[in-house]
């Protein structure tokens, strides 16, 4: 047999303030021989009588009193504690500051806020765009405490946790060849002038190494270093250019054609963060609310 216990001094306590093991099972939630047990198993590691039985009615003995007595600031804290933890979980005084690269900021980094928003309606979120080597350089600064990156990454001492996989496309303007085809090869679309993407953002560097692989090269005439800018640049200077399916969602109605590579050239999306950072939790929360998002889509 245990010793004295939290849950069998609240049920002591419950049964003290009710003068009834039917009423105290009622607020416990929980059947009458249980309660009748915890209260047995009470009195045996106590060694002291609490309760006698008289016409049917149980009533409290002195020691009882005075153990009662005593155990009144447990139950506040208890209370306190109960309210500590529901606090923690809306978010009450709580902050994240998430930074993102560009590509997860159209849908999934908002759709995954308003999920981890529904659990923590009262943590203070502060978001941010940037590269990933940024992000490191504020990570380690205790300035942001989860960054969300895409791509072949360096892993020291931080701590990755891969959220799901994209794949890269090609998008070519409408009145080229290629836009009749539902796939193409990198090999055929870089016979066609290119706006490239530098290997330094999230997905040129996953694209520098396939190009590599096949005795091609992204070094064109046109390079945007952010991501974002390539469709525009295609789209207006009427070339092709590979982009990644995430930034590919917010091309609507424009003059150039989304198609898909073959083979497929897939990359990875990590949450990163230290393993000092305080808000576990809400990380938590927010990867595993993008995680699922990236997995539904």
């Amino acid at each position: 047999m245990r010793g004295i216990t939290l849950q069998r001094l609240q049920v002591f306590c419950e049964v003290y303030e009710r003068n009834s093991i039917s009423a105290a099972a009622r607020a416990l939630g929980l059947s009458q021989p249980t309660v009748s047990k915890h209260l047995r198993d009470f009195e045996a590691a106590s060694g002291l009588t609490l309760f006698v039985l008289e016409r049917g009615r149980i009533l409290q003995t002195a020691d009882a009193d005075a153990i009662y007595s005593e155990s009144r600031f447990l139950q506040d804290g208890i209370g306190q504690l109960e309210g500590r933890i529901d606090a923690l979980k809306k978010g009450v005084g709580g902050k994240l500051s998430v930074m993102s690269i560009g590509l997860m900021m159209n849908h999934f980094v908002p759709q995954a806020c308003a999920r981890l928003m529904q659990k923590m309606p009262q943590l203070r979120l502060i978001l941010d765009i940037s590269k990933a080597a940024h992000q490191m350089e504020l990570l380690h600064a205790g300035l942001i405490d989860l960054g969300i990156m895409a791509g072949r990454v360096t892993m020291r001492d931080e701590e990755f946790t891969l959220l799901g996989r994209g794949k890269l496309k090609a998008i070519v303007p409408r009145e080229n060849p290629l836009a009749q085809k539902r796939q193409v090869t990198l090999e055929q679309i870089f016979d066609y002038p290119m706006v490239d993407t530098t290997a330094r953002g999230p997905i040129g560097n996953v694209l520098e190494e396939a190009l590599r692989t096949r005795g091609l090269s992204m070094a064109g005439a046109v390079t945007c270093n952010s991501l974002e800018a390539v469709p525009p640049m295609a789209q207006i200077l009427k070339r092709c250019a590979i982009i990644d399916e995430f930034t590919a969602r917010s091309l609507l109605q424009t003059d150039i054609v989304c198609i898909d590579l073959e083979p497929a050239i897939n990359f990875d999306i990590w949450a990163v963060t230290l393993s000092s950072t305080g808000n576990r939790n809400a990380i938590r929360l927010f990867s595993d609310a993008l995680r699922s998002l990236l997995a539904e889509r």
